[in-house]
């Protein structure tokens, strides 16, 4: 189920019903480690969006000043690697609905990648709380 931005907007802090699963966004522009960012988000029971990243794919917000991918979003996790410049100064612009997660990857026991969060950009218009 989709939950149109205007309406995620209205919700603002609401609590979420313990049977919507949360929504995450994985974006890098690394194909396989962008599905098993998925993956491992999808194995916890949540739904995932992916995004090839603004080197790969036309990004949104480089021609509007929303991304409907972010907008659907609860969380979103960002693989430093693939966060251009450009991207960074337009997030600065942008409302945020969702905090995001500047992301390296580590490793499951399974050997496959995950996300291990650096920084976090909190929902606030362009604010950071810097780890590291």
């Amino acid at each position: 189920m989709t939950v149109p931005s205007s309406e995620r907007e209205q919700r603002g802090g609401a609590i979420r019903s313990s049977h919507a699963p949360l929504t995450v966004l994985v974006m890098s522009g690394d194909g396989p480690r962008r599905n098993d960012w998925a993956e491992f988000f999808d194995r916890e029971g949540m739904r995932v969006l992916r995004c090839a990243g603004p080197e790969v794919a036309t990004c949104a917000l480089t021609v509007q000043r929303r991304c409907p991918l972010q907008d659907e979003a609860d969380l979103i996790f960002y693989d430093q690697k693939s966060v251009t410049s450009e991207l960074e100064g337009r997030l600065d612009l942008v409302p945020l609905t969702a905090p995001i997660a500047y992301s390296n990857s580590g490793r499951t026991p399974e050997g496959r990648e995950s996300p291990v969060a650096t920084r976090i950009r909190s929902a606030r218009r362009g604010q950071s709380d810097g780890w590291g």
